[in-house]
């Protein structure tokens, strides 16, 4: 189930948006979660890996091009590994909007429809799953 969504009339900067999504998670649930698992397009650097790992328990964000042994380790250890498959997952999801839901084109004219459409999709993505359980 989405617990959120943003909709960005340009592309963000991906590394720019973790914090906001940390944010609101606490906001949300009281508490920073326990994992957060991201693409490589996340990664931005060590330091900010570092600052992370003081927040959320298990950071798993690959790195882009070589790494030392040590990130090489990291990138190997069960539970960095256990949460990119958990992202893969989100994957899914998305797709299933964009698929089944059709988010991937949009008919409707204007910024304001556009908006309004990804609001249904979730609202309707988050109803399929209500139902589900």
């Amino acid at each position: 189930m989405n617990t959120g969504y943003e909709v960005f009339d340009t592309k963000p900067i991906e590394h720019q948006q973790i914090d906001t999504a940390l944010t609101r998670h606490t906001q949300l649930f009281g508490d920073y979660p326990r994992e957060l698992a991201a693409d490589k397009g996340y990664y931005e650097s060590t330091q900010t890996l570092a600052e992370l790992r003081t927040k959320v328990q298990i950071v798993s964000i690959a790195k882009k091009g070589r790494r030392t042994e040590e990130e090489t380790a990291i990138e190997h250890d069960p539970l960095f590994r256990h949460a990119q498959r958990f992202r893969a997952g989100i994957e899914g999801t998305i797709s299933f909007l964009k698929r089944i839901l059709r988010l991937a084109r949009c008919l409707n004219k204007g910024w304001q429809h556009f908006a309004a459409t990804v609001a249904q999709t979730v609202l309707a993505h988050n109803l399929l799953i209500l139902a589900r359980c």
